[in-house]
């Protein structure tokens, strides 16, 4: 930042009273310091500094100039330490919003350790659909998103995080596991399945992988569409059901005999989440926060 370097050089003159102390001090020679002081009282129009005998001292306008001086430089320092702590992370601002797996399984960890060590920081944190994330993002309402996946909008970049499968799950009491012990593809066509809402990105990927694989979601027996994964667990818990959920947001189900994973080998739907933003790159806090989540080489 640029500052008026004559009001420097008169503030360490009114420090030391000593013009040849003072450009030692400012690494400047003595006429330099006599030049800047004459042209801030010719500014003023009105002399800063006296000479009694060998003594220097400030004059009354010296004095009040001295003391806003104090002031202004104390300040003037504050911001620049406020404006690097803003440009390296170490205190600001984030509007973040995330995908339904991440807002739940993910995110309250990061941000936990995040503001643990950048406590200065403050984020707001909201949850949506990888659809509504990337419109926000476009209308600059948000400053980061972490999506399911990734789209072809060209104004935003796309950075992949971490990678997950999605896993067909059931009610273990489901009697229709009975008729699965050896499934195939063509399986999945007749089994009543818990679908995400349109514009969630696990609905998107799961469509995209039934179709690379020949199945078409019209010819799927879609029983219900429910706009989160909690939401679609506590219904197979009561439904012989079945679903593509994260392997990672299922773990304690299975592990306490709640819902049951059904193996298509045919079948491997694997997904990365990615932090999304506007081409045009991060600065402050979002970067600070993008960089830290990075580095930690997070796995569900």
């Amino acid at each position: 930042m640029d500052f008026d370097f004559r009001l420097i050089v008169f503030y360490t003159a009114a420090q030391h009273l000593n013009f040849t102390k003072t450009a030692s001090a400012l690494f400047i020679s003595q006429p330099a310091v006599s030049k800047n002081i004459q042209e801030l009282e010719k500014k003023l129009g009105v002399p800063l500094f006296e000479r009694k005998g060998n003594n220097l001292n400030l004059t009354d306008s010296g004095q009040i100039l001295y003391k806003y001086a104090q002031q202004i430089i104390n300040l003037y320092n504050q911001a620049g330490q406020e404006i690097q702590e803003l440009q390296e992370g170490r205190k600001g601002n984030l509007v973040l919003g995330a995908s339904t797996t991440i807002s739940q399984y993910v995110l309250p960890a990061l941000l936990a350790d995040f503001l643990s060590q950048y406590p200065n920081n403050r984020i707001q944190s909201f949850q949506s659909n990888s659809r509504s994330i990337e419109e926000q993002l476009v209308d600059k309402t948000l400053d980061l998103g972490i999506t399911e996946g990734s789209t072809d909008n060209r104004a935003l970049k796309y950075i992949p995080f971490m990678k997950d499968e999605l896993v067909l799950v059931t009610n273990s009491q489901n009697p229709l596991l009975a008729q699965l012990k050896n499934p195939i593809l063509s399986d999945i066509t007749r089994l009543p399945l818990v679908l995400r809402e349109q514009g969630s990105g696990t609905r998107t990927i799961i469509e995209n992988a039934l179709k690379d694989n020949s199945i078409n979601l019209s010819e799927v027996q879609i029983e219900m569409i429910l706009p989160s994964t909690e939401s679609i667990k506590g219904y197979l818990a009561r439904r012989n059901s079945f679903a593509f959920l994260s392997i990672h947001t299922v773990q304690k189900e299975v592990l306490n005999n709640l819902l049951t994973i059904v193996d298509i080998p045919q079948l491997t739907i694997e997904r990365y989440f990615y932090f999304t933003h506007l081409y045009g790159g991060l600065a402050g806090t979002p970067n600070q926060f993008l960089q830290f989540c990075l580095r930690q080489n997070f796995k569900l």
